[in-house]
């Protein structure tokens, strides 16, 4: 199994990363009204911003593979990175709001 330099291969996981962000918001704008009381639980609004969500990640691993293979899984662990410390930010939000 090859190796994989992620320090050699910065750009594509700092794209990665920033994919991960952009693909979170549509998940927050659905749960920002919610934890705020501004509005009630919507089911068809929640899933909506993880259909939205989804697609923007599945999008972009598709351009990666078709347009530069070879830093596809660079990009992937961006990508899962930044979506992945957005989560851990908006629960440790959610815990310190509420603790």
């Amino acid at each position: 199994m090859a190796q994989i330099d992620l320090i050699a291969h910065w750009p594509a996981v700092a794209l990665g990363v920033l994919v991960g962000i952009f693909a979170f918001v549509p998940l927050l704008l659905a749960l920002v009204p919610v934890l705020r009381r501004t509005s009630d639980a919507n089911m068809a609004k929640g899933m909506l911003g993880v259909i939205v969500s989804f697609i923007v990640l599945f999008a972009a691993v598709i351009f990666a593979y078709l347009l530069a293979r070879a830093e596809l899984i660079a990009f992937l662990v961006g990508e899962i990175g930044g979506f992945f410390v957005c989560w851990v930010a908006v629960a440790m939000a959610v815990i310190a709001h509420r603790g």
